[in-house]
């Protein structure tokens, strides 16, 4: 690793799947690490790391909440995800920034949700002189929104499920974000980061009944019913709309092709899908009552 001493580094994200193992391993790498999060006192992160409330919605208290950070990890959600991207791109004094992007923001984007992502990369590309971009594939633990509909009646709805996708352990992402924040050979890398084998969502759900030595069923979801559940849900149509067209989408590069990322980066082969189940074997079985 290159020399860091002396750099606080920020993680914004700090507290979801991918966040939280940046935090960790920035830690067991003995690196100074301020993380930032809507709810401090539910943080729950390893001792030594500072723990700073914000809101990326609030950018007039951005400058003095990343005082003295000149490595950032930024992970921005949501239909203000854009706008929270610029904020922290407006802060002055960010040398490096890693940005968790998507595989939507590979060009042509021809929609919102695809477009937003790759306006993001570039305000923070204009902005800072040090940068990385990660697109990962889909993440293996999406599939933990199966789980109340699995608990209720053993099945699985999903839409767009025969779509293979080379899914990724979030712990692997985290895992090259952080080669990218403490090195210096992956500026201006551009990073699609995937696992080792593509999986329709049968195959995930065949995955899971075996270790869960229960029968499960998978039920496909016309596009239109996912549109109208998360219209529903209070997500805004455009962004609906775009971000259906992108499950839609069955071009392999957009996260259907498993490629050697984890391992060039980190040295170690990325963990499969079943290596995941096996990890959260007993937390998962736990959430469906078996």
């Amino acid at each position: 690793m290159d020399d860091t001493v002396g750099i606080t580094i920020g993680v914004f994200g700090a507290t979801g799947r991918v966040g939280r193992e940046v935090v960790r391993l920035l830690v067991e790498a003995n690196q100074t690490v301020r993380a930032f999060t809507r709810n401090p006192m539910r943080a729950d992160l390893p001792a030594g790391v500072e723990v700073v409330g914000c809101d990326l919605g609030e950018p007039e208290t951005l400058a003095a909440k990343l005082a003295g950070i000149e490595r950032l990890f930024l992970l921005t959600t949501g239909p203000q995800a854009l706008d929270h991207d610029r904020n922290v791109a407006a802060v002055p004094g960010i040398r490096r920034v890693v940005k968790l992007s998507s595989v939507a923001a590979m060009p042509p984007t021809g929609n919102v949700y695809a477009a937003a992502h790759a306006e993001g990369e570039y305000v923070v590309q204009v902005a800072c002189p040090e940068w990385t971009m990660l697109r990962p594939a889909a993440f293996m633990s999406n599939m933990e929104y199966w789980l109340p509909p699995i608990e209720a009646e053993r099945t699985v709805h999903a839409s767009f499920g025969s779509i293979p996708r080379a899914v990724v352990d979030p712990r692997d992402v985290a895992a090259v974000a952080v080669r990218a924040l403490v090195e210096d050979s992956h500026i201006g890398e551009t990073y699609t980061i995937t696992g080792p084998e593509a999986l329709t969502v049968p195959e995930q759900v065949d995955r899971l009944s075996r270790v869960a030595n229960t029968p499960l069923e998978y039920v496909d979801v016309p596009g239109s019913a996912a549109r109208a559940g998360m219209i529903g849900g209070g997500m805004p149509p455009e962004l609906v709309d775009g971000l259906v067209a992108e499950l839609a989408d069955p071009d392999p590069r957009r996260g259907g092709i498993p490629l050697p990322t984890v391992e060039r980066v980190t040295g170690r082969p990325p963990a499969s899908f079943d290596d995941w189940l096996t990890r959260h074997r007993r937390r998962l079985l736990g959430s469906i009552g078996l």
